[in-house]
């Protein structure tokens, strides 16, 4: 996605929005309403962030400045069910889409991986935050919460 986001900023290898591949336009409408797309017109290129793109003709450019917002992994904290003897929170490898470090790995590991960004519960302030104390807390009274990795 960073390749392509770094083409569609080249004003020389950008084209109309019709004939650019679908993942180029999926590229552009993600940019667009958070202000990082630009379109060429009669008087240059000009900036807006009400974009629609509904006109296949018209040339459209990612912003030189543009920088898109980290996507996310989250993986649900879960009790050990594996090694019954060893009632640890952690994440199961099955439920990853990048390789973990074990086939479970505990709780207090999951800070020291790369990419790591904090620990989220949906229901609480949305925060992310790294308090384990918190999190053995909120999964004890019956809530999720996930590990959340930049992607």
């Amino acid at each position: 996605m960073k390749e392509l986001i770094e083409k569609l900023k080249d004003k020389n290898y950008v084209r109309a929005f019709g004939l650019m591949t679908p993942e180029e336009q999926e590229c552009l409408r993600k940019a667009g309403p958070k202000g990082g797309v630009i379109m060429y017109n009669d008087r240059g290129w000009e900036s807006r962030s009400d974009w629609n793109f509904d006109c296949p003709r018209i040339t459209y450019a990612i912003k030189p400045d543009y920088k898109p917002e980290p996507e996310f992994v989250d993986l649900e904290i879960k009790v050990n069910t594996k090694y019954p003897d060893y009632e640890w929170l952690g994440v199961l490898d099955e439920d990853c889409p990048f390789p973990l470090p074990h086939i479970f790995t505990h709780l207090h590991c999951l800070p020291s991986l790369p990419n790591f960004d904090g620990f989220y519960n949906k229901k609480t302030d949305g925060e992310t935050r790294e308090n384990i104390t918190w999190i053995a807390t909120l999964i004890s009274e019956g809530m999720t919460v996930y590990a959340r990795f930049r992607s």
